[in-house]
């Protein structure tokens, strides 16, 4: 194994948190799939209708990206 193979695994894992829970609800609620359901499940209790709804999961990728892109870079500089 690389030295940095435990900051790649937690660089995954922050991707695949933005992918499951920031990317796929916004497909969720535009395509109205009831098979991503789980994706939405974190964010159902707030009852959020209309656009705001898009707001929860577009933050969490948002922070699911800068959060990949500082741990990225960081293992670079190492």
């Amino acid at each position: 194994m690389e030295p940095g193979a435990g900051s790649r695994f937690v660089i995954n894992v922050v991707g695949l948190v933005g992918l499951l829970f920031g990317a796929l609800p916004m497909v969720r609620y535009l395509l109205d799939v009831s098979f991503f359901g789980f994706t939405t499940a974190p964010y159902d209790w707030l009852g959020l209708g209309g656009f705001m709804r898009f707001v929860p999961p577009l933050m969490v990728l948002v922070v699911c990206i800068v959060a990949a892109y500082v741990l990225e870079r960081r293992a670079q500089d190492d």
